[in-house]
């Protein structure tokens, strides 16, 4: 049978159970069983529990359940607070100052713990009422937690960057390299949108009043609130790009370190670590169940001939460069709006393998433009997993409406800074080659 009538078939019914609500972990590996045992017969589905045990001997896979326990951890450590302490206490007295601290203390949590769900938790819990109170509006205040909080799988050690490296064997370290440079761009780019409205209409961010301000000497007492933070990133982050440590080493020490940083904070009990280790074990069975399913199923697709479909389809219709990276990107956001990020990946993997080196893209690029793209589906509805998070914390005065209305310009500018890694792609590469060529 034809690799494309094929490809219908596979792709045409993964799309029609998704849509029905069925888990993605269970449609593609019910899939690729189906497909194997039609096609190759019953005795071949020993294919399936091969590539699914084998991708668990994948020992780079042991930093991903490391960086979960470590994001869960670091929840409910104190360290979020004494960060949004220095914040309010510095730049709290600028116009939008406590938006523009949020989303700075988001961009530090997101450098310890590597998924979006722990900036948007700590920061809608302690710094959406901060703001509220002091009379900022609801939809910037709102939006910049949410924008500042999808930074986590951006900038490592994220967790989705983890996963592309492992999948698309591609350096660790240089893609957590490559996602520090766009992490950076795009939280620059959340503050200068939040200075510049609040700058034009100060009533949307006014400044803490006079009498809340701090002198010198209580903002520099505060400042003892990020040794800990930039001693955890520090430890995870430079063991990696100094060659001490593998990511998996590096997953350890900042697990570790996470459980040294709740201790110091009083916060150490075994309440704490049976919480910690429940959520960990349902977060990373879910990353897990889906990661070994879409393996199966790429590797089916991959075994039926789908390099062979994909350069015949770009032989056949000469697509340039830049429609297909374009395409790429706009598959990945549309996909962003239905299903989580691990999914997309797992979905869409196998079939831009065979691009890579048709197109001569750079692996570590794609990978972090995978991730800078991805982030917005955390805000984007109907999926939007980030959007809901938000309701079940925030305020009652904050309605669903204000939560979907705040997140457009936070969106948009998300995708300007998708297009400046495009065009000036620099952002991305300068530090991998700086470190690991």
């Amino acid at each position: 049978m034809d690799i494309g009538f094929i490809s219908i078939l596979l792709f045409g019914g993964m799309f029609f159970l998704l849509s029905l609500g069925l888990p993605v972990a269970f449609v593609l590996g019910g899939l690729a069983t189906l497909f194997t045992a039609v096609f190759w017969g019953p005795e071949s589905l020993f294919i399936v529990v091969a590539r699914t045990f084998a991708m668990m001997q994948t020992t780079t896979l042991v930093a991903a359940p490391l960086f979960v326990l470590m994001a869960t951890v670091l929840e409910r450590s104190g360290v979020a607070e004494d960060l949004f302490e220095v914040m309010y206490r510095w730049i709290g007295s600028i116009k939008g100052g406590l938006a523009v601290g949020t989303v700075l203390a988001c961009t530090i949590i997101a450098a310890m713990s590597g998924i979006a769900s722990t900036g948007v938790v700590m920061m809608g819990v302690m710094a959406l009422p901060a703001m509220l109170k002091r009379g900022y509006d609801k939809r910037l205040a709102t939006g910049c937690i949410l924008a500042g909080g999808v930074l986590g799988p951006l900038i490592p050690p994220s967790i989705s960057l983890v996963l592309y490296g492992t999948i698309a064997k591609v350096s660790i370290g240089a893609l957590f390299a490559g996602g520090m440079g766009a992490g950076i761009l795009c939280s620059f780019l959340i503050i200068a949108y939040i200075l510049i409205r609040c700058y034009i209409n100060p009533e949307l961010g006014p400044p803490i009043p006079p009498e809340e301000r701090f002198d010198l000497k209580a903002k520099v007492a505060s400042l003892k609130g990020v040794i800990l933070p930039l001693l955890l990133i520090g430890a995870v982050l430079g063991s990696i790009y100094s060659g001490i440590a593998t990511p998996t080493e590096a997953a350890a020490v900042g697990a570790l370190g996470a459980f040294i940083c709740s201790a110091i904070h009083r916060r150490l009990n075994w309440k704490l670590i049976s919480d910690v280790a429940k959520s960990t074990i349902q977060v990373q069975g879910f990353i897990m169940w889906i990661l070994f399913s879409a393996q199966a199923f790429a590797s089916v697709y991959m075994g039926l001939g789908a390099a062979t479909l994909v350069t015949r389809l770009v032989e056949t219709y000469e697509i340039g460069w830049w429609t297909m990276l374009i395409s790429i990107q706009v598959v990945w956001f549309l996909l962003g709006c239905v299903i989580d990020a691990w999914s997309i990946l797992m979905i869409t993997l196998p079939i831009l393998m065979p691009l890579i080196p048709i197109y001569g893209f750079d692996p570590v690029w794609l990978g972090v433009l995978y991730a800078v793209n991805t982030q917005t589906g955390y805000l984007t509805p109907p999926f939007g997993a980030m959007l809901f998070m938000m309701k079940g914390i925030a305020p009652k005065s904050v309605t669903m409406r204000d939560i979907y209305n705040s997140i457009t310009p936070f969106v948009i500018t998300q995708l300007v800074c998708l297009a400046l890694c495009i065009v000036f792609p620099a952002v991305i590469t300068w530090l991998p080659r700086l470190l690991f060529e």
